[in-house]
């Protein structure tokens, strides 16, 4: 009811869609999922099945989410990247399966520049992202991630990418209320970012890293650290119990840590 519709958008039959939303020609929604009032839907969009999209969200520009997901109140994905001399450049957001985006959240495309200035930093762009052929233009969320309320993500991140095998509970990445990634930010699969947390660009935390309320990284983060007060303090012991990781395992990850860096940050 007082929805607008634009002829041409593709709409399973079950699709909900509250009021006084706008969903423009071209856009996808898939069967089951469910549309909050008040929310925009863009053209380039293409939702999965089954999710759940709050009020007032609007997701802008190429946005892809897979299946599955629940997206809270007022969040803004596909926003332009902000990179001087690029943040009119749209690129795209690839959101995976059954993630959590809380209230407030913002995550914006990525740009394709790093193809001009650096291109020997595309492996690293590339890590974990086979499947997704063309990926340097793209922010991307992997799957089972948890974003807390007013999460800011800027350009070109990878989150919850990663080989881990699926952890204990309903998620396996988890960034927490405020927390901000500058852009080509890794925050790879099982990493846990206390409230507060601020990463410079180009930093790599690897599996597991953990860091602490306030944390400012702005050095690369080996797999299950554990960051205290801007210090490594030795192994994210608790997260490896998640992961069901030994010593051994966390080692063999730390080998294998440099080719999924950008080689632009010291180590921690």
């Amino acid at each position: 009811m007082f929805e607008c519709i634009e002829n041409g958008a593709e709409i399973a039959e079950d699709v909900v869609i509250g009021p006084y939303s706008i969903v423009k020609a071209g856009a996808k929604i898939g069967k089951g999922s469910v549309i909050g009032g008040f929310c925009f839907i863009d053209s380039n969009v293409c939702i999965g099945e089954g999710n759940y999209i709050g009020n007032a969200v609007h997701l802008i520009g190429k946005v892809w989410i897979g299946h599955h997901n629940h997206i809270q109140d007022n969040a803004i994905i596909g926003l332009p990247s902000k990179h001087i001399g690029y943040h009119f450049y749209q690129g795209r957001v690839i959101i995976g399966d059954g993630n959590f985006i809380g209230n407030g959240c913002a995550i914006d495309c990525g740009n394709n520049h790093l193809s001009d200035k650096y291109p020997e930093l595309l492996p690293y762009l590339s890590v974990d992202l086979e499947r997704y052929g063309d990926f340097e233009d793209a922010t991307i969320i992997g799957n089972r991630c948890y974003l807390l309320n007013n999460v800011t993500i800027h350009h070109n991140c990878r989150v919850g990418l990663g080989s881990l095998k699926t952890g204990v509970g309903d998620y396996d990445t988890v960034i927490c209320t405020g927390c901000c990634l500058n852009g080509f930010v890794q925050v790879r699969q099982g990493s846990e970012l206390s409230s507060g947390t601020y990463i410079r660009e180009f930093a790599s935390l690897g599996e597991g890293s953990f860091t602490s309320m306030s944390s400012h990284i702005v050095k690369d983060v080996e797999p299950f650290s554990f960051i205290l007060k801007n210090k490594n303090r030795g192994f994210a012991e608790n997260l490896m119990k998640k992961f069901h990781c030994s010593e051994k395992d966390v080692l063999l990850l730390r080998e294998n840590f440099d080719s999924q860096r950008s080689g632009r940050l010291k180590l921690y």
